[in-house]
C-alpha cells in the first residue's frame, strides 16, 4: 500500500469513529462518579436535593436495574448526628426517601442496599451534592 492511501484509510477511519467515542464518553460524564458506589454487583449513585435522597441502580454495564423489589437505608452524617432514612422504590431504577437533616459541604452517608434475596452490601458517600 502506498503511503497516501494508508493515510486516506486513517482519516476516513477517525471520521467514522470519532462520533462514536464523543457519544461514549459523554454517555460516562452524565453521572457523578463521586456519588458513585459498587455495592454487590451494582453501581449506586447517590444524590442528594435538599432533604431528599435518591439512589439510582445500574448494573455492570451501566444500564438501569429497575428498584422494584429493593430497599435501602441511609445513616446520613448530619450536623447534628446521624439521621437513618429509609428508601424505597420510586419508579425506574430509584429508590427515594426524605428525611430531616443538614450538612455543610460535603455529604457522607453510609448506604445499606438490600434486594429480593437480603443484604446485598455497603456504600460509603462522602461527595459535595451538585458537583
Amino acid at each position: 500500500m502506498s503511503i497516501v492511501y494508508r493515510l486516506v484509510l486513517a482519516i476516513a477511519i477517525a471520521i467514522t469513529v470519532a462520533p462514536g467515542l464523543a457519544t461514549a464518553q459523554q454517555h460516562d460524564h452524565g453521572h457523578n462518579e463521586e456519588a458513585a458506589e459498587k455495592i454487590g454487583q451494582y453501581e449506586a449513585e447517590l444524590d442528594v436535593k435538599g432533604n431528599e435522597v435518591t439512589l439510582h441502580l445500574r448494573d455492570a454495564a451501566e444500564k438501569e436495574v429497575s428498584a422494584e423489589g429493593f430497599k435501602a437505608t441511609a445513616v446520613v452524617l448530619s450536623t447534628d448526628g446521624p439521621k437513618t432514612i429509609e428508601l424505597q422504590p420510586s419508579g425506574g431504577n430509584a429508590l427515594s426517601g426524605k428525611g430531616n437533616f443538614t450538612y455543610s459541604g460535603k455529604f457522607r452517608a453510609t448506604v445499606t442496599l438490600t434486594g429480593p434475596s437480603g443484604v446485598i452490601g455497603k456504600g460509603r458517600y462522602n461527595f459535595v451534592p451538585g458537583e
